[in-house]
């Protein structure tokens, strides 16, 4: 089988839970379709082909009808909104698996008015899509309150054992450390992460150390480190396990996901995970989650400070995300990609 990924937004979760995706299907021939969103781009590997996308919208579109008269790919794997698009309009006659890792019309950031048309705008490419594969139970119900067929695919963290075992020595003696981890945009809430920095401090009068790991527009990296959160940059696979298991503790504050990779990455490493209450952690222990950063940073303070703390939130969080396993993964890709095609057949 060959599956054609486009991705025009390749970066960040996005970009690693499809990477994931790849690795879970190593029977499937991958070619990836990908725009540079300025993270240092991949190149062809014996796992996928990398071609680099064309610019602007309408040249996206003919682009993807181009690929698909060149290599006849089994179907069309989508991943996030505006590749939603290229990929429904491009090529009616290849069935679409599609992956919002968020739907545009949960963001926090626009107006009602916006959400409302990005909600039509998904609902009118519904008969163009064969089936949503959701990364989160909600994802999977609106996807089908869209009326679109969905399949969940849980994420897996991108961590071998390896990349585990190399993180386990590292350390910072004596001094607390609280890691916070994405894209920095108003997705993952700098504001929100600011305030929780705030009262951590404040709580344990300042014996703790921040960082934030990964990297963002200049104006926004400046406004963390001013506060005091080291910014890293963006850092490989394993230099971000290394940041992360010098950590006392991770602490999610996204406004909006589909489900977020930096979790799972955390709960591979065993950290204690506190993170912002969103419709996207349903299922996740809810003794550690919360609605404000007042909350957060008391949860987040108390984990620190109590190793018997520490160790229950991270088997709580490691048990609430037992099923995302690559074999599942696997399983829910396949069962996807193949009802996507028998959709198609049938259709003919």
């Amino acid at each position: 089988m060959r599956v054609l990924h486009i991705a025009e937004c390749f970066a960040a979760g996005v970009r690693t839970a499809m990477l994931e995706y790849i690795a879970s299907t190593p029977m499937i021939e991958h070619i990836v379709v990908a725009a540079d969103r300025g993270e240092p781009m991949p190149e062809s590997c014996d796992s996928y082909r990398v071609i680099g996308m064309a610019h602007g919208h309408v040249a996206r579109i003919h682009q993807v009808r181009k690929l698909c008269r060149e290599f006849h790919p089994a179907l069309i794997h989508a991943h996030s909104s505006f590749a939603g698009v290229y990929a429904r309009i491009g090529c009616s006659d290849v069935p679409v698996v599609y992956t919002p890792h968020c739907f545009g019309f949960e963001r926090g950031d626009l107006p009602v008015t916006a959400r409302r048309i990005l909600w039509l705008a998904e609902r009118s490419l519904v008969g163009r899509t064969a089936v949503v594969a959701a990364c989160s139970l909600r994802e999977a119900r609106l996807a089908r309150k869209l009326g679109a067929p969905s399949v969940c695919i849980p994420n897996v963290g991108r961590f071998g054992h390896d990349i585990v075992r190399a993180a386990a020595g590292e350390s910072r003696d004596g001094i607390s450390e609280v890691a916070f981890m994405g894209r920095i945009t108003p997705q993952k809430d700098p504001g929100f992460a600011l305030e929780a920095v705030r009262r951590i401090a404040a709580l344990r009068e300042g014996r703790v150390l921040f960082e934030w790991i990964g990297d963002g527009p200049a104006a926004d990296r400046a406004r963390l480190e001013d506060a005091g959160v080291r910014v890293t940059g963006w850092l490989s696979a394993e230099e971000v396990a290394a940041e992360l298991s010098r950590c006392a503790v991770y602490v999610h504050t996204a406004a909006w996901e589909g489900f977020p990779m930096a979790v799972l990455e955390a709960s591979q490493l065993g950290l204690p995970i506190v993170a912002r209450a969103i419709p996207a952690l349903e299922g996740m222990p809810e003794e550690f989650l919360a609605d404000d950063p007042e909350t957060v940073a008391a949860i987040a303070a108390r984990a620190m400070g109590a190793p018997r703390t520490r160790g229950d939130c991270a088997a709580r969080w490691d048990e609430a995300l037992s099923g995302n396993t690559r074999g599942n993964q696997r399983d829910a890709l396949i069962a996807a990609y193949s009802r996507a095609i028998g959709r198609a057949i049938q259709e003919r």
